[in-house]
């Protein structure tokens, strides 16, 4: 059943747009090793009981994990601001920081939520409502543009917020994302 639900799995129109969310996830990647270590086990792997009493091993992919003075850093990048990858983009965090804490209970989250209309203005954009949510959740605390701080002790959960000029801003230091379109070809 695996097969036949894979078998055409790549088959459809190319998507510019994972282009993007690929070149966005590298560059943050880039712009934070500058200052932190980047760790590149980005695959975490539990077991489970499952209902019939025996265990199964559970796999899930991270965007990026860095090492930090105040614990392991966790980011989930979302190339987009709209609801839906705001609410995914929580979800994620949440699940994620749950799995990470029992690790380290110093784990410290980043939704990383850029605006990328700069390169395709099909991206979604919410930003009011970003902001009334965060606004009502003291649960995140909030970065604005691509500095970086120096301490992230101050809450679990962080929202880091880039607007299309900190965009542009990567694709001028680190390169635009044209230049990585050659390595989606072998999927």
């Amino acid at each position: 059943m695996r097969f036949i639900n894979n078998s055409n799995r790549f088959s459809g129109d190319f998507d510019y747009k994972q282009v993007i969310t690929a070149w966005l996830e590298q560059k943050i990647i880039q712009h934070v090793s500058r200052k932190f270590i980047y760790d590149k086990r980005c695959i975490l792997t539990w077991e489970e009981i499952t209902s019939m009493n025996r265990y199964s091993r559970k796999f899930k992919e991270i965007d990026c994990l860095f090492s930090s003075d105040d614990g392991p850093l966790y980011m989930e990048v979302k190339a987009s601001l709209s609801k839906s990858s705001f609410k995914r983009g929580k979800t994620q965090i949440n699940e994620n920081f749950k799995l990470l804490s029992l690790v380290n209970n110093k784990t410290k989250s980043i939704l990383v939520m850029a605006d990328c209309r700069c390169f395709d203005s099909s991206f979604g954009y919410a930003k009011e409502f970003i902001d009334s949510d965060t606004d009502t959740s003291a649960r995140y605390k909030l970065i604005h543009g691509l500095g970086i701080p120096e301490a992230w002790s101050g809450s679990d959960k962080w929202l880091w917020l880039l607007d299309q000029k900190d965009v542009l801003e990567l694709a001028k230091v680190y390169g635009p994302p044209e230049e990585e379109q050659d390595w989606f070809q072998d999927y």
